[in-house]
């Protein structure tokens, strides 16, 4: 290299300076891109699924509602004993109780539309009730007789989904052989009337026609190519794009059960169809144990990828090609003053004989050679000087001193028998690490050491070092002391070195001091004090001088205050954030008043307390990142704060963004938990209602319950259970020959006198008096 002229060297470096960065920028932004694409696009295929299979499942779970509802109407008790088509058409009353069933099942159907019949047949009946045929004779509709083959006991009271295929024609025509029907497939939801419905027996079967439903798993499929699938556990397909797959086993069903065998109900794999890659996405249904599956065409997929892959490799190869240019241009400029220089240096006698084509390096070999070499041998000397010197005052802190000639080097630096460590920490350290580069860090360390050399008067011998992130340790070394005048002296020096400090720093600064012990061996000692006195910040507060106390006795009793924590969660429950926050301030403002209270103990409570928030976050679902923002981990963000003040700012922001989530929750779900805690009470006033229940079944809290029902209908809980109690009660009282008594226990009431009380408050009025008034 030195033979090479600068002018090539430079066009060298700066290539590879330029090239090299950017070709591997290209390549790995390629790879990356490509990674990144595919990892996107199966996140996305995971989002279609769950999407498709959530709103499929609501479709089928509402079909299942509506069932159920039209169950609960009681309309099937008029057919419990017609058994003939003849009997049912007798009577106009018999008709009109057949037809409103089949206006039921027509206005589910009308409201679902998946749903391609629904049939309604009454054990040991000669008829079938149906939303494609009316009421007809079994004769003249579709073979029913499957339902006798299956076991409806075991469809127990919520029905069954059960696929299958069959013939459109009627009975008559296959057996007259007029018409071959039209073979169709569906997943039927066979119900069975049960005695906690209603006291007819029979059967209601929805039929859901298999090709509308894979549309509707379609329908959020941004793919033409793309395929929904439902498959059963054990791999039979109920629900295809084609129809000839119907009831058939789906191949990959092997990948699906290992993946559902260790646990895992949702995933995805990238698979090879001869040229084709294919992405096969699936996720197991809660509700039904079905498995939906997806599958796409990968190559579809990544067409829009690719074709952004290839225009920036492209795009990369022309910064390429100009950057070169531009590269020799720059080093011929840059070179020309240089070359100049060594032309003159050339002509000076003795030059010519260097004989290096390279000019820079004939330029170091004439001129600075010599210069060079003295002035790293005098570094290097200095360099190892101050490293022994920092190493021996690192080991007096850690009581490492062993040998005699460190015992030495330690008495020729310090002279006087009396020591003491100060320990000067700034406040913040994380921000101010985060803030202040290594050099600056140095340059302020230096410059704040030399300051603190000269505070000190004649009698006291100081060094001072680097003692681990944003702490310097001063050893103070005193011919003598007393303890009054000394104590106040030193008081003054380290307010000024304080102050000092945090000119030089540009932060404010706590100083640790210990006691003065005596002989260089218990320096250690005087080092750990003053760590232990750095502590103590984080209740006395930033910016202060705290001195070790050998007298404070520290409390060997655990203090907690578990009655604050309660208080801050039921707060937190309740939305109330100001509260809480005012509740965190007096736990802390009781904790600054035990002064004999132990760092450890203080620990232990902001422990518990951040234990106690991150599990009332999880016992009400909280998403920790809506809270805490990148950082989650409530523990450490605690643990980097200097004092209580910090804590309780940060905290008091916790408390706000955790009611802020919950009210925002509570607000979308209270319209529906209103309506679910009506309607139960509605149907179950007549029983003892245990309301705590009932919100765990909701699925929120009992104060939020009331706080709803309050909202939506003025009036509290048992007001609501009460009204509908005495409202039963006047229409027993003016339609029923019951005795007080009898009425009592009939609207829910254990006795007499509760019915008294309560009606005499909503109404004015007894009970007697109500029901000879309105006589």
């Amino acid at each position: 290299m030195k033979r090479i002229p600068i002018v090539i060297q430079l066009i060298f470096i700066l290539l590879l300076l330029f090239l090299i960065p950017t070709v591997i920028t290209g390549y790995y932004s390629n790879v990356q891109m490509m990674k990144y694409s595919e990892e996107e696009i199966a996140y996305s295929a995971m989002a279609q699924i769950d999407t498709s299979s959530s709103y499929s499942e609501a479709i089928l779970m509402n079909i299942v509602k509506n069932i159920l509802q039209m169950v609960g109407t009681n309309e099937f008790n008029g057919l419990k004993n017609i058994t003939t088509y003849k009997a049912l058409n007798s009577e106009y009353s018999k008709i009109k109780v057949a037809t409103g069933i089949y206006d039921q099942m027509k206005e589910i159907q009308n409201n679902n539309k998946i749903v391609s019949s629904i049939y309604f047949c009454l054990d040991d009946a000669d008829y079938v009730i149906s939303t494609n045929r009316g009421v007809v004779k079994k004769q003249a509709y579709e073979d029913i007789s499957w339902i006798n083959e299956m076991d409806l006991k075991a469809l127990g009271s919520a029905g069954l989904w059960y696929p299958r295929t069959y013939n459109t024609a009627t009975v008559s025509e296959l057996t007259n052989s007029k018409s071959t029907g039209e073979v169709r497939n569906v997943i039927s939801y066979i119900y069975r009337l049960n005695k906690l419905t209603t006291s007819t027996k029979g059967t209601i079967v929805v039929n859901v026609d298999a090709q509308r439903l894979n549309e509707i798993l379609l329908s959020s499929v941004n793919s033409d190519d793309a395929q929904g699938i439902i498959v059963m556990p054990d791999g039979t397909i109920i629900s295809h794009k084609e129809k000839s797959k119907f009831l058939k086993k789906f191949e990959d069903m092997e990948f699906v059960k290992d993946s559902l065998a260790s646990g895992i109900t949702t995933g995805y794999q990238y698979q090879k169809d001869g040229d084709r890659a294919i992405l096969l996405t699936f996720q197991k249904s809660s509700q039904f144990q079905w498995i939906y599956v997806n599958t796409y065409n990968m190559d579809t997929l990544m067409s829009k990828s690719d074709s952004v892959r290839n225009g920036y490799t492209i795009f990369i190869s022309i910064i390429i090609a100009l950057g070169t240019i531009v590269v020799i241009v720059l080093s011929r400029e840059f070179s020309k003053p240089m070359r100049k220089l060594v032309q003159n240096v050339k002509q000076l006698n003795g030059m010519e004989q260097l004989g290096v084509k390279n000019e820079l390096s004939f330029l170091s070999g004439a001129i600075e050679k010599i210069q060079e070499q003295e002035s790293e041998l005098h570094h290097l000397l200095k360099e190892k000087e101050e490293e022994a010197r920092n190493l021996l005052l690192h080991n007096l802190l850690t009581g490492e001193v062993t040998n005699q000639k460190e015992i030495e080097n330690v008495e020729k630096i310090f002279p006087y028998n009396h020591y003491m460590v100060a320990i000067l920490s700034i406040d913040n350290t994380k921000r101010y690490l985060e803030t202040t580069g290594k050099d600056k860090r140095s340059i302020q360390r230096f410059a704040l050491q030399e300051k603190i050399k000269r505070v000190f008067s004649e009698g006291y011998h100081v060094e001072s070092m680097r003692d681990g992130a944003g702490m310097m340790a001063i050893i103070i070394n005193m011919k003598s002391y007393d303890y009054v005048k000394v104590s106040r002296e030193l008081f003054n020096i380290l307010t000024g070195i304080r102050q000092e400090a945090q000119r030089v720093f540009e932060y404010t600064v706590t100083v640790g001091v210990s006691t003065v012990h005596n002989g260089y061996e218990l320096i250690n000692e005087c080092h750990v004090e003053a760590l232990e006195a750095i502590k103590r910040r984080i209740i006395v507060g930033r910016n202060q001088i705290i001195f070790w106390n050998p007298q404070k006795k520290e409390n060997n009793k655990y203090s907690y205050s578990y009655n604050s924590e309660k208080k801050i969660l039921n707060f937190l429950s309740s939305g109330d954030a100001d509260s809480a926050r005012v509740e965190l301030i007096n736990l802390f403002d009781d904790i600054k008043q035990k002064e004999d209270i132990s760092y450890e103990n203080l620990l232990l409570i902001l422990n518990q307390l951040a234990g106690a928030t991150v599990k009332f976050m999880m016992e009400h679902n909280i998403n920790s990142s809506k809270v805490f923002g990148n950082n989650t981990n409530l523990y450490q963000m605690i643990g980097g704060m200097d004092t209580l003040e910090d804590i309780e700012a940060y905290l008091g922001k916790v408390f706000v963004s955790i009611t802020d989530y919950l009210k925002s929750f509570h607000e979308d779900t209270s319209e529906k938990s209103s309506e679910l805690i009506i309607k139960y009470i509605r149907k179950h006033y007549k029983e003892e209602i245990v309301f705590e229940d009932l919100a765990n079944q909701i699925g929120i809290s009992y104060s939020y319950m009331r706080k709803v029902i309050r909202e939506d209908t003025g009036n509290s809980l048992m007001d609501n259970v009460n009204l509908l109690r005495i409202d039963e009660a006047k229409r027993l009282l003016l339609h029923a020959d019951l005795s007080l008594t009898q009425i009592a226990t009939e609207v829910g009431y254990h006795n007499v006198q509760s019915l008294n009380r309560f009606f005499k408050k909503y109404e004015g009025v007894s009970p007697s008096d109500f029901k000879n008034n309105v006589k």
